[in-house]
């Protein structure tokens, strides 16, 4: 995006008269560029340009009138990206789907008895809470909560 000195290119039909104009519209298209600037941005001439890799990723370009005393026109744009929101992507336990059943059965197994014998209350609640920890792990799954991208509208204007 910004101001440039190439005046004479035609952007709809990709032509320009001038060596240097033509260089520059050469490297644009050997890039696999769009550009998104198409109407008069001064004058009868197109000197602003907003170039991408991809159409779809400028919106709404829209050339608006000068701002001040300028003799260049506004011009108005959203940018759509897709990027990576330095997100890790998080698990969670899905309690919705948890084999109970299983768990019942797996801790009938226990002899409670002698696992907890002549133990003291924080000793019972330690071995409690770590076989309680043991089966949730072992008979509840994870699911998988966002997927870490977002798409992003960044709107800009020159």
């Amino acid at each position: 995006m910004g101001d440039f000195n190439h005046g004479h290119i035609q952007w709809t039909s990709l032509q320009s008269t001038g060596r240097e104009d033509q260089k520059f519209l050469n490297l644009v298209q050997d890039s696999f560029l769009s550009q998104h600037v198409l109407e008069a941005t001064r004058g009868e001439n197109v000197l602003d340009i907003v170039l991408s890799s991809q159409k779809e990723f400028v919106d709404n370009v829209k050339i608006c009138e000068p701002l001040g005393c300028s003799d260049l026109n506004q011009i108005h744009f959203i940018i759509k990206v897709k990027g990576e929101q330095n997100r890790k992507i998080r698990y969670r336990k899905n309690f919705h789907k948890g084999r109970y059943k299983d768990m019942r059965e797996y801790l009938a197994k226990i002899d409670w008895n002698n696992t907890l014998k002549n133990k003291t209350a924080t000793e019972c609640w330690n071995i409690l809470k770590s076989e309680i920890d043991c089966v949730v792990d072992k008979f509840v799954p994870l699911k998988q909560q966002g997927n870490g991208q977002k798409e992003t509208l960044i709107e800009g204007s020159h």
